[in-house]
């Protein structure tokens, strides 16, 4: 049977439905009407069918064969149809500004009420560079106070010199904001999750419980509790705001969660990131984190794969050995932004301008090899990150 035609494609589809598939980040769960469930992401909509995108294959369903949630979810991504990016060639992207030290927003942020519509259960209100579209009503010193940890990861974003131009974009990013945890996850969100990004093939939303941002239910009323800050949300933020040629083959993984990583392990506080603190990242991969955000305690003995193999393999591997790769990801994310060559990044800005210019593997790893072979970048990692009390070896 011819694999791209739809029949095909429909009963590899009806297959998948009655595998066992665990939720990951970016992804949601999707049901049909018999109650088969596969988890995979929504790449577009044709007419009456949706392609859902799993293990790096696409497969077309019938919509009215999906559940009324799912439905109505394929509904509200349709509303957020990508918005008209050509303005994004008039933005000049950051390359050349200093690596940012501390990065911090004023605390008295701006915000404006959009909407309050009791009716249709919508209220919405904007932060400088956020939309956040809540299921209940928020006073707006609540927004304020929570608004302030996707303003300060947006200017972190802003300051990296990595010549990103989504955080640079006149239009507001969407949050959606949920009262309960199963509000939530019926709108795809992962149920273990403290937030989601949910893309459409590079642009997408956030979705968020209340309960991530420290927002709790007293009375009738709502207040944060400041010492409940989610600050693992800002990894989905960063997400938000790295453009899309950045999860490009070559890049995703890696380097895609690596850098989400880096930002997210910075130390944060009431709108201040004290960006590249090398003791906070270095204690959530090695051992249990602080603040008890938890970590990943891979111990200062690491094995990792060869490093060609770690950057080219699929994404789908990366997430099976999740916890590992993500510790990796960030120690080397970290290694060419801080400890590689004359410790300038140039080598990795020169591999994400390749990837703006549609290079792809092997070409596109040529400037972070400067000239090496994979066995000597293997040596300097190895080598920058000893210095530091972290043994990496690869095998």
């Amino acid at each position: 049977m011819d694999p791209s035609s739809p029949l095909s494609r429909l009963t590899l589809l009806s297959v998948l439905l009655g595998a066992s598939v665990s939720v990951v980040a970016k992804e949601r769960s999707w049901t049909n009407r018999d109650g088969r469930t596969i988890t995979a992401s929504l790449v577009e909509v044709v007419g009456e069918k949706a392609v859902l995108e799993m293990g790096g294959r696409n497969f077309e369903v019938r919509i009215d064969s999906l559940s009324t949630s799912d439905q109505e979810f394929i509904t509200e991504w349709k509303k957020g149809d990508l918005a008209d990016l050509s303005n994004d060639s008039k933005i000049s992207p950051n390359w050349e500004g200093p690596w940012p030290g501390t990065v911090s927003v004023p605390v008295d942020q701006p915000i404006e009420v959009i909407k309050e519509d009791p009716a249709e259960g919508e209220y919405v209100y904007a932060s400088p560079h956020y939309e956040f579209i809540s299921d209940v009503k928020l006073n707006t010193s609540l927004v304020k106070r929570f608004s302030l940890l996707f303003e300060a990861t947006n200017q972190v974003c802003r300051e990296l010199p990595l010549g990103m131009v989504k955080p640079f974009r006149q239009e507001r990013h969407r949050i959606h904001l949920f009262e309960t945890r199963e509000a939530y996850v019926s709108k795809g969100g992962p149920p273990d999750s403290a937030g989601v990004y949910i893309s459409r093939g590079g642009e997408g939303d956030i979705l968020v419980p209340l309960t991530s941002l420290g927002v709790k239910k007293v009375g009738s009323n709502y207040s944060v509790d400041h010492s409940k800050e989610n600050t693992t949300l800002s990894h989905e933020i960063t997400h938000q705001l790295t453009d899309v040629e950045y999860f490009g083959e070559g890049a995703r993984g890696w380097f895609s969660e690596g850098i989400a990583e880096y930002v997210a392990l910075s130390g944060y506080r009431s709108g201040k990131f004290s960006v590249n603190d090398l003791s906070r990242l270095k204690a959530h991969v090695t051992d249990y984190g602080r603040d008890g955000q938890g970590g990943r305690a891979l111990g200062t003995n690491i094995d990792a794969p060869r490093l060609e193999s770690f950057f080219s393999q699929s994404y789908e591997s990366f997430l099976s050995d999740g916890n590992r790769n993500y510790g990796l990801a960030a120690l080397i994310v970290y290694y060419y932004f801080h400890m590689d060559g004359d410790r300038d990044a140039a080598n990795i800005k020169a591999f994400l301008k390749g990837l703006k210019a549609g290079l792809t593997p092997p070409e596109a790893y040529e400037p972070l090899l400067a000239g090496r072979s994979w066995e000597e970048m293997e040596a300097d990692i190895t080598q920058g990150w000893r210095s530091r009390g972290v043994r990496i070896h690869f095998r």
